[in-house]
């Protein structure tokens, strides 16, 4: 549970919300939990807690285009919930799906993807809008079959779509009730765009990257880059690492060493042709808040396919060498 951005200090708009088939559900092909790590725990479908947070499992079908949540707090019943799917809310070729119950309860901003090929990784987020002071939300990914290690050092290239806390456009929500307290009204989560560009070095066994080109939808506000910090990838294939601000953008701030979040993933696939992950952020508006944001979170997910693949992000993976 977390809470809203409290305040903005840019009138020209209000800080949005915001966390076969290859399902994501529980099989042996989801991360292992085990061993335990008391120091990074981990939910019952193997995702980090610091990353899942308030989302207990996802079921995505990419190709029937079908969505179920389980987990998200306040919205709905049963505990398993089919999500709506919403095209026009799709986001740098993630799928959106939504959830609202009715005018009064909280409506929820999910995305999902799969890599394109065939490696079996997908990940998802899912955010819930206000009111009351706090929003819900978390990430999942998972894979399908066992982990094959790449080779050497190999590069992963795409786009990045992310869902913070706040108050957003709204174009998806059931009207309230004429006259409602504006204090009852739902809200709805707004997005984040970017570009993700991740190294492997599978001979060392670590993983680091960007995510560049950021920018929330609503209000076309251009936010800081941000770096994966350099990490170990585990014997099964998954990571978990700390986010800081790109030092380059902040020449006078010293913001390396200095950690705004978490992101995590699993690869997957015949030498590691793809991967998966989600990225929490505590904050992403700069050292000092300079956009004016204060308390905001975001939730997002990346799916990525190796570079020097036939589907291979050509932009991304320009000048790279698989």
């Amino acid at each position: 549970m977390n809470r809203f951005v409290a305040s903005l200090v840019l009138p020209a708009f209000l800080l949005a919300c915001g966390g076969g088939s290859n399902p994501f559900d529980p099989d042996p092909a989801a991360p292992d939990p085990t061993p335990p790590d008391e120091d990074n725990p981990v939910t019952d479908a193997g995702i980090p807690t610091a990353l899942a947070n308030d989302l207990a499992r996802v079921t995505y079908d990419a190709a029937n285009q079908t969505l179920s949540v389980e987990g998200i707090t306040q919205d709905g019943t049963p505990v398993t919930i089919p999500y709506r799917r919403r095209p026009g809310l799709d986001r740098n070729g993630y799928q959106a799906y939504t959830y609202q119950d009715d005018g009064l309860d909280r409506h929820v901003t999910a995305y999902a993807g799969e890599a394109n090929n065939n490696s079996g990784v997908r990940a998802g987020v899912a955010v819930s809008g206000g009111p009351r002071n706090r929003f819900f939300g978390g990430g999942y990914y998972e894979r399908d079959g066992a982990y094959a290690p790449g080779t050497g050092q190999v590069s992963y290239a795409g786009n990045y779509v992310g869902v913070t806390n706040g108050t957003g456009s709204g174009e998806d929500l059931i009207g309230a009730p004429p006259g409602t307290d504006p204090d009852l009204v739902p809200s709805q989560a707004a997005e984040v765009t970017g570009r993700v560009f991740i190294n492997a070095d599978f001979a060392d066994g670590a993983v680091e990257g960007n995510i560049t080109n950021r920018q929330r939808v609503d209000g076309g506000i251009a936010l800081p880059s941000v770096v994966l910090i350099n990490t170990p990838i585990d014997s099964d294939g998954t990571f978990l690492g700390q986010v800081e601000y790109e030092q380059a953008d902040f020449p006078g701030e010293n913001v390396t060493g200095q950690s705004i979040g978490s992101y995590g993933g699993i690869f997957g696939g015949a030498n590691a042709s793809g991967v998966a992950g989600v990225v929490r952020l505590g904050e992403f508006d700069g050292p000092n808040d300079p956009l004016g944001f204060e308390n905001e979170e975001e939730y997002g997910a990346f799916v990525l396919d190796q570079c020097g693949q036939p589907v291979e992000d050509t932009v991304g993976c320009a000048g790279t060498n698989p």
